[in-house]
């Protein structure tokens, strides 16, 4: 029976044993694991505001005829450039000029009243009040005569400054009415604009003379620009506030109506600390908040931390808060650490290499 207790007792002894001996294990020191690390750095473009506009004329004229009447001919179309004072649209002048012969002929016959009259006060054969109204006669028919003559000066449009006719909006032989659209000038001495419908929440952030980046069709790479205007009151059907901005290379021939894309850097957004980092980085994601792990400097040791989320820009995803500038997070091999371990920093084409090398 002795024999056997002292069995028991030996097994129990090493059953005691074995636990020290894998609380020795566990506390054994692992070698530093290799990763790669990339600094967060700030997102220079993570205030912009993006949004699309069209290209523009900074003045663009609406031209049409002060009297109305048939449209006698053009002597340009769309597209053509012209010069100031160039006669683009006359009406035809049939009736104005039979107006006008009207009112000279009225001046003329208030006239000799006026000289008729004179005399026969002066020798007191008629009142004083007849040749007052005879001379009030006469000023009224040089005044209607000067508004005919006003009017028929305009049944003729000219050029007001040197430009293109960016559209003709009726043909010859057409009957329109005073002031109706007939063409319009773009007039190239004002520029090009950019003119952008912005938000209400955006349009606080912005101010005359921020930048812009304007990124046009055909033309690889963008151009910049600057806010030259901002609209004091908003659309009322669309709430939008029109920003205008002005080319910084005015020598860019595009045509009006050209579409671009915006992205307006407030000022007032110099100071975020918004950062970028790789999108490799990130551990796990849950809605707009994730971890990545942070390289402590000092010790070489990995801490996971929760981060929050901004926008994608490209093969980057924008933190807005968790990390500040150079903080290093293990852009590869995070996979195979865990909280606190200790990590090599390395390139990744060693990286790999060394992944291939345990793999076989």
């Amino acid at each position: 029976m002795r024999p056997f207790l002292s069995l028991i007792a030996a097994f129990a002894l090493a059953g005691l044993a074995t636990p020290g001996l894998a609380a020795e294990d566990a506390t054994k020191e692992q070698p530093a694991r290799p990763v790669a690390a990339t600094a967060a750095v700030l997102a220079l473009d993570a205030s912009d505001i993006r949004s699309s506009g069209l290209v523009a004329y900074k003045r663009e004229v609406v031209l049409s005829f002060k009297i109305g009447g048939i449209i006698q001919g053009f002597s340009v179309d769309v597209g053509d450039m012209v010069t100031q004072g160039q006669s683009l649209a006359i009406l035809d002048t049939s009736e104005i000029d039979a107006q006008w012969r009207e009112v000279v002929a009225n001046v003329e016959k208030a006239r000799r009243d006026v000289q008729r009259v004179a005399p026969l006060v002066g020798q007191g054969f008629a009142a004083q009040a007849r040749l007052d109204d005879a001379r009030t006669a006469l000023a009224m028919a040089e005044a209607n005569r000067d508004s005919v003559a006003f009017n028929r000066g305009l049944a003729e449009i000219k050029a007001p400054a040197d430009g293109v006719i960016l559209a003709r909006e009726v043909e010859s032989g057409q009957i329109v009415p005073a002031g109706l659209t007939v063409l319009t000038l773009g007039d190239i001495g004002s520029g090009r604009v950019v003119k952008v419908g912005i938000a209400d929440r955006d349009v606080v952030k912005i101010a005359l003379g921020d930048g812009a980046s304007v990124r046009l069709p055909g033309i690889g790479a963008p151009t910049t620009a600057h806010v030259s205007r901002i609209a004091p009151k908003g659309d009322m059907r669309t709430g939008a506030f029109m920003v205008e901005l002005s080319l910084d290379d005015t020598s860019l021939q595009l045509p009006s109506g050209l579409v671009a894309d915006v992205a307006i850097r407030p000022r007032s957004a110099a100071e975020s600390r918004v950062v970028m980092i790789p999108a490799s980085a990130i551990l796990e994601g849950f809605g707009a908040e994730g971890s990545v792990f942070v390289i402590d400097p000092a010790t070489s040791r990995v801490a996971r931390r929760r981060v929050a989320f901004g926008p994608l820009s490209g093969e980057n995803v924008q933190i807005r808060d968790g990390l500040q500038p150079g903080e290093k997070v293990v852009s590869a091999g995070a996979g195979y650490l865990r909280d606190g371990d200790e990590v090599r920093v390395t390139d990744l084409v060693a990286l790999r290499d060394n992944a291939g090398k345990s793999a076989q």
